[in-house]
């Protein structure tokens, strides 16, 4: 799943969303956690992607085949389908920069899903942040999750990772490539602030509390993570995408606080290299133990053939990871298997 989404400017990680008004008559800010206290599916897409687009360039949020979302076809350039002009051609002209706020206007066009979601946030990714709220969105109607890398390979930077998607007003951390319980522990402490037990720092908040529609004291109070805190509107999703992460899929889901488990396909098919029943049990195995213990356990999907089949299966939370026809499609077929 580490390999699985991408955008142009730094990717971003998940539909119809509910809206703000239901949000609101439930007292609960984060749509997604509404949805999943009721026991329903979830359904996750992609952002639009970040990228310069010349003439003849792909509309927002459709990107070329096996491409990134939004991105040009592959050896496409300026626009042009067949990639570099020919010898003695002038050169193409630059590409026009990125206007961040027609991105946000589209994202917010968009609400059919119950969150966005990116690989990984750059600062780019954090001035769009800023424009979907100026075009009217927030963490209400718009949530955002993103990756964080892998914990064990360095805590330290992944802590500072934690500390700067959520105080950018993200409510969902996605942690790669989890292993342990103890791995899984971490990372809800670099969730919560020092003032709960955690390791958070309670300060440089204004971003995130403007982002949710808060005061800082009132963001405070409400970004602590659930379900360790019932009324907390921040979670965890777990990534189990290693044959260690499998063999442990049990004691990871039985840790309080775990919002989510994904099983990370895209990856799993390199672990499990030519032994596809082998990747297949795999991601079985997530799944029996997400059931065991009653946490919602998600699943990649990109077409609405997919989504039937997973959805049948018991899986409720859906990443549809490239924002086009098919992944659209996916989300609506989902919402209608579900009844949403």
């Amino acid at each position: 799943m580490r390999h699985a989404l991408a955008f142009t400017a730094g990717a971003l990680a998940v539909l119809a969303l509910p809206s703000a008004a239901s949000a609101q008559a439930s007292d609960r800010l984060n749509p997604v956690i509404a949805v999943q206290e009721k026991g329903l599916p979830i359904f996750g897409i992609a952002h639009p992607a970040i990228v310069r687009r010349g003439p003849g360039g792909p509309p927002g949020g459709r990107g070329g085949p096996g491409g990134p979302p939004g991105a040009p076809p592959a050896g496409a350039q300026n626009g042009a389908p067949n990639g570099a002009p020919p010898a003695g051609a002038p050169a193409p002209a630059p590409l026009p920069p990125i206007v961040l706020s027609d991105v946000a206007k589209e994202t917010v066009g968009y609400t059919r899903a119950d969150f966005l979601f990116t690989s990984a946030a750059n600062e780019t990714f954090y001035r769009y942040l800023d424009e979907i709220r100026k075009a009217g969105g927030s963490a209400r109607t718009h949530p955002f999750s993103s990756k964080i890398g892998i914990w064990h390979e360095d805590p330290a930077r992944a802590q500072q990772v934690v500390i700067r998607q959520l105080n950018a007003g993200l409510v969902n951390i996605s942690a790669e490539e989890v292993s342990s319980a103890d791995e899984v522990r971490d990372v809800l402490k670099a969730m919560r602030f020092a003032s709960a037990g955690g390791t958070r720092p309670d300060t440089g908040l204004a971003a995130a509390a403007a982002y949710w529609g808060l005061t800082v004291d009132q963001y405070k109070q409400r970004a602590d993570v659930w379900p360790l805190n019932k009324r907390g509107e921040l979670f965890l999703s777990v990534i189990i995408e290693s044959k260690e992460g499998v063999a442990r899929a049990r004691e990871i889901a039985a840790v309080p606080g775990v919002g989510q488990i994904f099983a990370g396909y895209g990856t799993l098919g390199g672990v499990y290299r030519d032994d596809p029943a082998g990747r297949e049990r795999a991601a079985q195995q997530i799944l029996a133990a997400c059931k065991e213990y009653k946490v919602p356990c998600g699943f990649p999907v990109n077409n609405p053939a997919e989504m039937e089949q997973r959805m049948k299966e018991g899986w409720t939370v859906f990443i549809m990871q490239r924002r086009d026809d098919n992944g659209f499609a996916a989300v609506e077929t989902g919402r209608k298997m579900s009844g949403r």
